[in-house]
């Protein structure tokens, strides 16, 4: 009998090429990819509207602190307080039904084509697009609506003549 153990086998003798993916590994990984960064955009826009849903019903903070800042970077608009506050409220609340709106057409389209094993990530990219310039569109027309800020306008325009 001899005292001799089996040796293990040394790293460098099992130097052996991994198995490279077949094309079917390679497309499950890139859609468990897709799957990963498409939830993630969904969950960011789900936090999106329900974090900036206080700003929107009740905007007359926000709207003042726009107002201030236009002031301070244009000392001749000289607007003083935001006066629209019940009609930037309706806007707001359109703004905020129209980004769950967008949001929920997001989710669905998403899932849909998850299940279709295709690309998804970019639905949420372009859902946010969409749902940022029409709640940009609704800050401004509130904006554009109030008396004292078209006031503000004409007399700056004025002054510039």
């Amino acid at each position: 009998m001899s005292d001799k153990k089996p040796q293990a086998p040394k790293p460098e003798d099992s130097k052996q090429a991994p198995t490279p993916l077949t094309p079917e590994e390679k497309q499950e990984r890139s859609l468990a990819l897709d799957r990963f960064i498409t939830w993630g955009l969904i969950f960011v826009g789900v936090y999106s509207v329900f974090s900036g849903l206080a700003d929107y019903i009740n905007p007359r903070p926000v709207m003042n602190a726009l107002v201030d800042e236009l002031n301070t970077l244009m000392p001749d608009f000289n607007m003083g307080t935001f006066t629209g506050v019940a009609f930037a409220t309706q806007m707001g609340w359109i703004a905020v039904t129209i980004q769950a709106v967008i949001l929920a057409l997001v989710v669905w389209k998403s899932r849909e084509r998850m299940q279709a094993k295709k690309k998804s990530w970019w639905v949420p990219v372009i859902g946010a697009v969409i749902s940022n310039v029409i709640s940009t569109a609704c800050i401004f027309i509130s904006l554009l609506a109030d008396p004292g800020f078209q006031e503000a306008i004409n007399n700056m325009a004025n002054s510039a003549k």
